[in-house]
């Protein structure tokens, strides 16, 4: 039976390394009705077993590839469909092992892993695709469930975006009353409206009003220090 313990053997099998290897696969194809699909995978947990391999099942989802003709990363857009699948996770299985399954019940790949290596696509024609690591509660063009709605999928990580500088809009000369007219119109109202002391009178005014005095004037720097700390 699936069961919510699924997600967390998967994760013992693949993250913890219990098992020097493992891999995904089913008996099911799309052209298939369900009656010889059960029929099909049955067959393949009898396959499973006289190998003497343990199993657990998760339903996998697949776009598959309706032109048995041609490699599946080569299959055209138009020849591919949505496909809800039982698939059994193996335990220890090897791959040479794994290439024959995929072979004997024509699939367009299987999933195979090992505790040195990302998860790879092991591809019908011997060719194979890195595809990432385990990640659970994620779903994706491919990914899997199990009894609960909890899924996991492998996939790799988006390298980091690098951070954007932040733009200094005090980075050129403010000499006239069209840049400083352009500088207020780069700040939100509530900065604008915020308030800054003029060092020399004592006196409290707006950001707004203390950009229009002289660069170097101590009210335009403390205007300038509220504004830098805000970006």
């Amino acid at each position: 039976m699936m069961d919510e313990a699924s997600l967390g053997r998967a994760y013992q099998h693949v993250v913890d390394k219990k098992s020097d290897s493992w891999g995904m696969a089913t008996a099911y194809r799309y052209a298939n009705s369900k009656k010889e699909n059960l029929a099909a995978n049955k067959r393949l947990e009898q396959d499973l077993r006289k190998m003497g391999y343990g199993y657990f099942k998760v339903e996998g989802h697949w776009q598959e590839c309706q032109d048995p003709n041609v490699n599946y990363t080569d299959c055209p857009k138009d020849k591919l469909r949505d496909s809800t699948e039982e698939s059994l996770f193996v335990p220890n299985i090897k791959k040479e092992e794994m290439e024959k399954l995929c072979k004997k019940y024509e699939q367009d790949a299987v999933i195979y892993g090992d505790k040195d290596n990302d998860a790879h696509l092991i591809f019908k024609n011997g060719g194979s695709e890195n595809i990432g690591k385990f990640q659970p509660g994620k779903v994706s063009q491919a990914y899997s469930k199990i009894k609960g709605g909890k899924t996991f999928i492998f996939g790799k990580d988006e390298p980091k975006k690098k951070e954007e500088p932040k733009k200094d809009i005090f980075g050129k000369d403010i000499d006239t009353k069209a840049d400083i007219n352009k500088l207020k119109s780069l700040l939100p109202k509530d900065v604008l409206n915020k308030t800054v002391k003029n060092p020399k009178t004592g006196n409290t005014i707006k950001v707004k009003s203390a950009l229009s005095y002289d660069k170097k004037s101590p009210v335009f720097q403390a205007a300038k220090q509220i504004i830098t700390k805000k970006q």
